[in-house]
């Protein structure tokens, strides 16, 4: 061996590697320049039909075409050069170089044809995926092509996505952590990618190098030995003439020799270390390697303890005792493929069969072998083989087999779409419900179909639903293959990988053709009011049913109200049922209108409606949504020339919150409609825990009520009105009270609202009227002045008709005169049936009764006909003083209605009076009396004389 060739050695493998990364460079950027071409052709032909100029387009497209025929004849040069000489250092920082001159423009088409006012917007956003999609696509090509150049394809990767993270970056100026995070995060992805990629490619060069320089070597070896034999051969031919050559010959064959054989040894390590990789590769891959001698029996396996548990020294001859491991039933099996091996009839022994586990488990194993020694008869001397344990395997085929057999054989069609909503499979339901077939939908995309034109919107609003949620359901119009247009049930869900990215879209289509001609018929016969056209009490259990079972799979929230419309039954009891159902069907198209239509909406009793809110934002939503009732209902209804109020009460109960089945739900509505109509109607109701106690209560309370008339346990305050001309009480308004005998004194909202619902309010209201009038002549008589007593008139003494009878009854009775008596009625009572009680207003007005219109300014009725009421006085709601000094709008209000009243010769008592501030700003206003908590709470009678003979003796005095 030279010392030429000793010298250049060492240097061989860095010039191999050094070869084989320019070789690498050239390759990957002959084909990366095939790429980039077609991604600039394809990147225009998406952006054309959009909003970037044209110009723009054909004016980059052009550049790169410049770039990329330039570094064609460049990359011909270069290829030319590295055939004819060995690569160099300079060679590859200008193949480098040569990969580096297009990333950066190429990355500047995702900045430039992505306007900052277009990201994500619906009409780009095809295209900007399908950019997004080609500049990922070459950055892993890229990865692979320029892996054996570390920096050349980091610096790739950096120019060919820098653009486009800059103009993401243009979208989070406002919260750019995001995109900090992002960015060093992909960048880490890419660079770790990258430098794993380059440091396995740089061994497998160095490997490859290395080995190349050994062969030449050895190649080399070979010819010096070969020479050495010859010249061996001729010393020996002519001994006499060449003993010195011989010795020196030989000398150097024993160097040779000293040389293969340190070669042989290195050769045998590297075997070992192969067979040692080998192993570990049997064993991290579940395999185990058998090898049986048959005529001794001896047999080697390996992974026979992993794969069946038992330890390796546990079977002497493995085969001979198969059928002690072996299923019955398989070990046929395994002695026909073996002895057909054995005959020559197969080329391999393969068998698939049942092996009993060290646990007694049953293991499929699949075996496979062949004979690799025979002896001069054929007969078989030695067998290799592999053992697999397949269990797993068998396991997942038949769940695949099962769910075939599922998606062939299910009732509704199936099909199948990849990311991108092109068909991969449907099943036969899918092709007879549609008419088509799977080979002419395999590949198509959905929004390509000319069927699917008339839907598209459609469509686009159920792949967003898919982006951004994962799962639509719902029902649309679809066209069969003839034509023929049908309804039909649509679910999909997206299918995502272990990066939670989607992969797959699955869905299922259901033929709802018979069942909505069904539906339509039992709609008609069965499940639709006659009268209101809403849903009846049958459907509405039906849909109750069905959206807590949607909400269940849905994990979804379901709210139930049930409506109860307030006076109804009056008005249908005094001016008929035509009109009454009139008005039903008025307030039902009404709470229609505002419950968002019809759908969930029922009647299911008499004036009994319900409302069901699926999948609603809280309890807020719910409030915000029953208001806009109550408020709809609250307007006048105009029905024949009568002006009719009614109200609503509502109880809502949740699913799953307070109830977690239907008749639960109906029930605890049921529940809080009765609380809120015990609120005094027009208010909705939440069920609480507490209702059902509280409605045991309430059925005692009303056990009591009706007792309490019989004892004589209501008493009555008396609350003073204080005339601001005189500065002293002039009428008292009569309020009454219930002493209970357990629970002591109870305020009227504790019991007039369940007076009202069960009718013991007029007996009530007829005992107050009484006692106060009785009261006031005794006043009238001790020279107290001429104290007025207002008493406040309730609508189901009105509904009965006889409140004339009953004043003139108490009036002679008590025989206090007329003039000192003054009845409080709501606008809301007169608006009822407003000709009827007008006239009955008159008749007690010309008796000398005072007559006054309570709590103005907070009902619906039209300030056009307050003139049309024969009223005397106005009473400002409390509602308008409470913040009389500090809103001025409260405070224009109410210097409005005095100024309002005076025009029509009324006077004004303002309610709710608790300051001296109140006082000042009324005066001020001219309003004629006050009532309030800074004159005098309500308190018995006993107190109010007290007051009464404070006043007369201060007149006195004054006097």
């Amino acid at each position: 061996m030279s010392l030429q060739s000793l010298s250049a050695q060492p240097a061989a493998p860095f010039n191999g590697v050094l070869n084989e990364q320019c070789q690498l460079l050239l390759s990957g950027i002959v084909v990366l320049l095939l790429l980039e071409s077609a991604t600039a052709v394809t990147l225009v032909w998406t952006y054309w039909p959009t909003s970037i100029s044209q110009h723009t387009l054909l004016t980059w497209l052009g550049i790169l075409a410049v770039m990329q025929v330039t570094r064609l004849f460049i990359l011909i040069y270069y290829r030319r050069r590295l055939a004819a000489q060995q690569a160099t250092p300079l060679c590859r920082r200008l193949l480098s170089g040569l990969a580096l001159s297009t990333p950066l423009f190429i990355g500047l088409a995702g900045y430039l044809f992505n306007p900052l006012d277009t990201l994500f917007s619906p009409p780009m956003l095809s295209a900007q995926l399908i950019c997004a999609g080609l500049g990922l696509g070459l950055s892993t090509i890229a990865l692979a092509a320029y892996s054996s150049h570390f920096p050349t394809v980091f610096l790739y990767l950096i120019m060919l996505l820098g653009p486009t993270v800059a103009r993401l970056a243009e979208t989070q100026q406002q919260s750019p952590l995001s995109l900090v995070l992002l960015v060093p995060v992909l960048g880490i992805f890419f660079l770790v990618a990258a430098q794993r990629i380059n440091r396995t490619g740089h061994q497998a060069m160095v490997l490859q190098a290395s080995n190349r320089s050994l062969i030449d070597y050895l190649n080399r070896a070979r010819s010096d030995a070969e020479a050495l034999n010859e010249k061996l051969a001729q010393e020996i031919y002519d001994r006499k003439d060449a003993r010195q050559r011989l010795q020196d010959t030989n000398d150097r064959l024993e160097s040779m020799v000293q040389e293969r054989t340190h070669a042989l040894g290195e050769t045998n390590t590297a075997l070992a270390a192969t067979s040692e990789r080998l192993e570990l590769a049997l064993e991290a891959s579940n395999i185990g390697l058998w090898d049986w001698i048959l005529d001794t029996g001896r047999n080697y396996h390996t992974n026979f303890d992993r794969l069946l548990g038992y330890d390796s020294a546990y079977f002497k001859n493995f085969f001979g005792d198969l059928e002690t491991l072996v299923h019955p039933d398989d070990l046929t099996r395994i002695r026909s493929a073996m002895v057909a091996h054995f005959k020559g009839l197969n080329s391999r022994y393969h068998a698939v069969y049942r092996l009993r586990h060290a646990d007694g488990s049953w293991r499929w194993i699949e075996d496979e072998g062949r004979v690799v020694s025979r002896n001069k008869s054929g007969r078989a001397l030695r067998m290799i083989g592999t053992r697999r344990d397949i269990t797993d395997d068998r396991q997942a085929q038949e769940q695949q087999r099962l769910a075939a057999t599922v998606f062939e054989n299910a009732p509704e069609g199936i099909f199948i779409l990849d990311h991108k909503f092109r068909f991969l499979a449907v099943n036969a339901r899918f092709e007879q419900i549609t008419g088509y077939s799977e080979s002419l939908l395999i590949g198509r995309r959905i929004l390509e179909e000319e069927e699917a034109q008339p839907n598209r919107e459609i469509y686009l609003g159920i792949t967003a639903t898919l982006h951004d949620k994962g799962f639509w359901e719902g029902e649309i119009n679809e066209r069969r293959r003839n034509g023929e247009t049908f309804p039909e049930w649509l679910q999909m869900s997206a299918v995502r990988d272990e990066q939670k990215r989607v992969i797959r879209y699955v869905g299922m289509i259901s033929d709802l053709t018979s069942r909505k001609e069904t539906e339509q018929q039992l709609l008609f016969l069965s499940n639709y009011d006659r009268l209101t056209g809403l849903a009846n009490r049958t459907q509405f259990r039906e849909h109750l049913h069905k959206s807590l079972t949607l909400a269940r799979l849905n994990r979804e929230k379901v709210a139930l109200l049930m409506i109860d419309l307030d006076r109804f039954k009056p008005i249908n009891e005094s001016l008929g049922h035509e009109i009454g159902d009139r008005l039903l069907k008025a307030a039902a198209e009404r709470m229609a209108q505002h419950a968002g239509g019809q759908e969930s909406l029922a009647r299911v009793g008499g004036d009994e409606f319900t409302l069901l809110l699926e999948n609603h934002g809280g309890e807020s939503n719910i409030s915000q949504h029953c208001q806009k009732l109550i408020n709809a209902i609250k307007k006048p209804f105009l029905i024949d020339g009568h002006e009719l109020l009614l109200g609503a009460s509502i109880g809502i109960s949740l699913f799953p919150e307070t109830a977690k089945e239907a008749q639960s739900m109906i029930n605890q509505s049921d529940m809080a409609v009765y609380q809120a109509k015990r609120g005094g109607g027009n208010n909705f109701q939440f069920y609480r825990s507490n209702m059902r106690v509280a409605s045991v209560e309430q059925l005692a309370l009303e056990t009591s009520l009706r007792k309490a008339i019989f004892k004589n346990e209501f008493v009555v305050h008396y609350q003073p009105k204080m005339d601001l001309a005189s500065n002293s009480i002039t009428s008292v308004e009569a309020l009454v009270r219930w002493q209970h005998p357990t629970m002591g004194l109870l305020p009227p909202a504790e019991f007039i609202p369940l007076a009202e619902e069960t009718g013991l309010i007029s007996a009530i209201g007829e005992l107050v009227l009484e006692r106060s009038c009785r009261q006031a002549y005794k006043w009238y008589k001790q020279g107290l002045g001429d104290i007025c007593v207002s008493v406040n008139l309730s609508a189901h003494q009105f509904r009965k008709g006889n409140v004339a009878e009953i004043v003139d009854r108490v009036l002679s009775s008590t025989e206090l005169p007329p003039h000192l008596l003054e009845l409080e009625l709501t606008e809301s009572l007169i608006m009822e049936d407003m000709e009827q009680n007008i006239e009955l207003l008159q008749q007690l007005r010309t008796r000398g009764i005072e007559l006054a219109l309570d709590d103005f300014g907070t009902g619906y009725s039209s300030l056009s006909y307050l003139k049309r009421f024969p009223v005397d006085t106005l009473k400002i709601d409390r509602s308008f003083i409470m913040d009389l000094d500090k809103s001025p709008d409260d405070a224009a209000i109410t210097r409005a209605i005095i100024d309002m009243a005076h025009s029509l010769k009324m006077n004004v008592i303002a309610e709710g009076v608790e300051t001296e501030e109140h006082l000042s700003i009324l005066r001020d206003m001219h309003c004629d009396s006050i009532q309030g908590y800074l004159i005098s709470r309500p308190v018995p009678e006993t107190e109010l004389l007290e007051l009464l003979h404070t006043q007369a003796y201060r007149k006195t005095m004054d006097n």
